[in-house]
């Protein structure tokens, strides 16, 4: 009887415990109303020139992303694209969407608007504004040839086939990875030229570029009159055959290792691109290189993005210098029309420069006291006696050469001078 009195205690308890389970209620299922369905062609059309369209009602878009922001090239930037026409969704926040994705945009809220000539579908918030309708959906890419990349293509995937970067492009890398500048290079077909561009944060912004020809698969950007490539991987340019025109200028040849250098530049004439026996002048980005200049009656040299088109980072390279203990480097630096924040001037010594390996090259930062935006305009600051045997590896007995590297963008209001004298290794 006791042990029957038990069994009904415990199913009494269970009871008890079963009743007093808690019910979670399901999440809410979100949905965003669609509306009237456009096809990006209607949403393109729908833009009148000088005006902003913000989006309120009931409407949607569906498109598949081509282009998103995975590599770095893109950022708050994705592509998307339907059967009619493509174009670029600016992102209220970065992330959320990625290449492959089909997605339906629901419009209220969205700005359709054209930035500097490039029609764009802005403050589109991924969580309030986009529902994905499936993953792995991939467009094909639209092959086209350098003279068809005009307005119309703006937005589209597409593929170039017998293409090259520009011969003044050689040694340059996509874009600048230490100053995280945005750069464009230059894309023929031996008749036809297109912009490619690529931001510092890429993550093969510092790659060399491949001088060969090939093929390349990007989405078209405009910059007011410009058209422009912006690649989704690296992976994707294959530029691995022979050109086909403009044989690649020969790289310069280095001079034999000196066991020294003392240079004032004297010999140099202001405003005219420097050319020094076995010092190297040399354009990593740009067109922009290191000219003479008069500084109070005194000739020095010059370097500065004022007055150009885009970002610039040139070098000035000094003659080998055979190594040998107790060498020292020193010299003198100014900047004039200085930018607020704006850090012009690094100097790197490297024991692998061949002439041609520009960006490739092992550089390494000198410790050296330098004109920096806290120097006021017009003041020569001396780097004093920098050890080189504390700079160079251990034991090392080879030679090597110095780089004063310039870094500029006029684009970004960077455009400080930056000069230089009495560069003396002995």
């Amino acid at each position: 009887m006791k042990t029957f009195s038990k069994i009904v205690a415990l199913i009494a308890l269970m009871a008890v415990a079963v009743s007093c389970k808690k019910e979670f209620d399901s999440p809410p299922v979100r949905t965003l109303p669609t509306g009237e369905v456009l096809t990006v062609a209607e949403l393109r059309a729908l833009h009148v020139p000088g005006t902003s369209k913000r989006f309120g009602g009931d409407s949607s878009v569906y498109a598949v992303v081509t282009a998103d922001e995975e590599s770095g090239n893109l950022y708050r930037n994705v592509y998307v694209q339907d059967h009619t026409g493509a174009i670029v969704l600016r992102l209220r926040n970065s992330g959320g969407l990625y290449q492959g994705d089909s997605i339906r945009i629901y419009l209220p809220g969205t700005v359709l608007s054209a930035y500097q000539g490039m029609l764009q579908l802005d403050s589109v918030d991924v969580d309030n504004n986009v529902v994905k309708q499936a993953t792995q959906v991939h467009k094909e890419p639209e092959t086209v040839t350098v003279a068809q990349i005009t307005p119309a293509m703006q937005g589209k995937l597409i593929r170039l086939e017998h293409v090259q970067f520009s011969s003044t492009d050689v040694g340059a890398t996509y874009a600048d990875p230490v100053g995280l500048q945005t750069v464009n290079r230059t894309l023929s077909d031996c008749s036809n030229e297109v912009i490619v561009r690529t931001s510092g944060y890429a993550n093969f912004a510092g790659h060399p570029l491949p001088m060969g020809n090939g093929s390349l698969i990007a989405v078209v950007g405009q910059f007011n009159s410009d058209m422009q490539l912006f690649i989704r991987n690296v992976a994707e340019v294959q530029l691995n055959g022979e050109r086909q025109c403009d044989p690649l200028p020969e790289p310069p040849t280095l001079c034999e290792p000196d066991q020294g250098v003392i240079q004032d530049f004297s010999s140099a004439v202001a405003n005219v691109d420097l050319d020094l026996a076995c010092w190297i002048n040399v354009a990593q980005t740009g067109s922009r290189k290191w000219r003479g200049y008069s500084v109070s009656g005194n000739m020095a040299v010059q370097a500065t993005s004022f007055g150009s088109s885009g970002t610039d980072i040139t070098w000035l390279i000094s003659p080998p210098v055979q190594y040998s203990s107790g060498l020292t480097l020193s010299f003198r630096s100014q900047r004039g029309f200085g930018v607020a924040g704006h850090q012009a001037l690094d100097v790197f010594i490297a024991t692998d420069y061949d002439g041609s390996n520009l960006a490739t090259a092992n550089w390494t930062a000198v410790p050296a006291a330098l004109a920096t935006p806290a120097t006021p305009d017009q003041q020569w600051v001396n780097s004093g006696n920098v050890d080189l045997g504390q700079v160079l590896p251990p034991g090392f007995s080879g030679s090597f050469v110095v780089g004063f590297r310039y870094s500029g963008s006029a684009a970004n209001g960077q455009t400080t001078n930056i000069r230089i004298d009495d560069v003396m290794i002995q």
